[in-house]
């Protein structure tokens, strides 16, 4: 994957990287709030050194050489017990002794005493307690003979309750939910552009598959007077307007129309309405069964599976549309007697007999449809349109079929995308 390719699946997934961000955010304040706060309280000793037989620098020196294994003091057993004694804890000794250290700054005689505490009061009663036991300790074992040496440990600094809580650090718990989400939903775009990568838009399917998008269209609404008509002949046209200049100004007079997915079907009607703006007759004739019928209160007695088979005659099966004007044919139930072989023998006999009472005859039909697949009509056709759903149909689809055409050497003149129509009225005047 090259950049570009990076680049196309943060445009085309960015809504799963946004959705998968804010989740990360969601999830960092849900866990921050759940965890316990945690107080840090510091008190700080300072050490000195009384001596009647040495010079201030020297017992400066003392102190400073001795200081530094004092804090290894706060964590003797009894200092710690008695931490919880004189302050009642409802706190296990373990507890107590991993919260509680002393540290002695570079250079200096000072010991800093830190506690931490789920309350803020009790981070500094922990805190002042355990300095002035530490100081005890300290005093108890230096101070062995006082008239010649005398170390004191005295509380400079007492501790305060601290105002915010250390822990959870809610602005760095919101950075790594931020981080998560962002990484984790560029992950699932990922994943999902190798796995399941849906076409969302012309272009990208122009630059993936490297074949021209004729036109995005609406589908046939279930309800049509909820459509907005004129958007979608503003579709049509352009997709006609497209397939002339695909076919150097000529309107092809066989056209397979191919669905790779079975709600990826175009308006018939209004694709015949738009070529009869231009003068031109034509017939919609269905080869799959599985496909949404062109008029759902249509006769299921009779249809091209028939005609096919020699069951019936095609002007006894064909409906006529005067209102655009247009021809349909049904696929009709599938018959027991009809054959492959009838199938490819009856083909070219029955287009032909269409043109001569239409201009353009157009197959809807699927690679594996029945009664006619799209192969069979591929082979004679002057035009190949593939159809796709919108955010449904993947490119290993689109793929398949191409590769199914070009085994029976026929190339595709182009994609259309069949998108819903639009469920808000035309307004009048607009």
């Amino acid at each position: 994957m090259d950049l570009s390719d990076f680049l196309f699946v943060l445009r085309t997934r960015m809504w799963w990287i946004a959705a998968s961000t804010l989740a990360g955010i969601l999830a960092s304040i849900a866990i921050t709030l759940g965890m316990t706060p945690v107080y840090t309280a510091k008190s700080t000793l300072f050490v000195s050194v009384n001596s009647s037989q040495d010079t201030a620098y020297a017992r400066g020196q003392f102190a400073l050489q001795r200081v530094g294994s004092y804090p290894q003091l706060v964590n003797d057993p009894q200092l710690i017990n008695q931490v919880i004694r004189e302050l009642d804890l409802d706190r296990s000794f373990q507890d107590v002794k991993s919260n509680v250290n002393a540290t002695n700054p570079v250079d200096t005689v000072l010991l800093a005493v830190t506690a931490k505490a789920p309350e803020a009061q009790q981070a500094a009663d922990i805190a002042n307690t355990a300095a002035g036991l530490l100081a005890e300790s300290i005093q108890k074992l230096e101070n062995t003979d006082p008239k010649k040496l005398e170390v004191k440990a005295e509380l400079s600094v007492p501790a305060a309750a601290p105002q915010y809580a250390t822990a959870p650090r809610k602005s760095v718990n919101l950075a790594l939910g931020l981080v998560s989400g962002a990484s984790l939903g560029l992950l699932l775009a990922l994943a999902l552009h190798k796995l399941d990568p849906r076409i969302l838009r012309g272009r990208d399917a122009e630059r993936q598959l490297r074949m021209r998008v004729l036109g995005t269209v609406a589908a046939r609404s279930k309800d049509g007077a909820r459509a907005n008509p004129t958007g979608i002949q503003v579709g049509y046209r352009q997709l006609v307007s497209n397939l002339l200049m695909a076919n150097d100004g000529r309107l092809p007079q066989r056209i397979l129309v191919l669905s790779t997915r079975a709600d990826a079907v175009l308006d018939g009607q209004q694709l015949a309405q738009t070529l009869a703006a231009m003068g031109k007759r034509s017939v919609i004739v269905q080869a799959d069964r599985q496909l949404e019928p062109l008029r759902r209160d249509e006769a299921s007695g009779t249809g091209l599976a028939q005609v096919l088979a020699g069951t019936s005659e095609l002007h006894d099966a064909l409906t006529h549309i005067e209102s655009v004007p247009m021809g349909y044919l049904p696929a009709g139930p599938q018959p027991e007697t009809l054959r492959r072989f009838d199938v490819f023998a009856g083909l070219d006999s029955l287009i032909a007999s269409l043109e001569e009472d239409f201009d353009v005859v157009i197959f809807v039909a699927s690679m594996e449809g029945q009664p006619v697949d799209a192969t069979a009509v591929a082979l004679h056709s002057d035009c190949v349109i593939l159809t796709g759903r919108e955010r449904r149909t993947t490119y290993r689809q689109v793929a398949d079929a191409l590769q199914e055409l070009n085994a029976v050497r026929v190339g595709a003149t182009g994609l259309v995308l069949v998108r819903k129509p639009s469920r808000f009225r035309h307004r009048r005047g607009t």
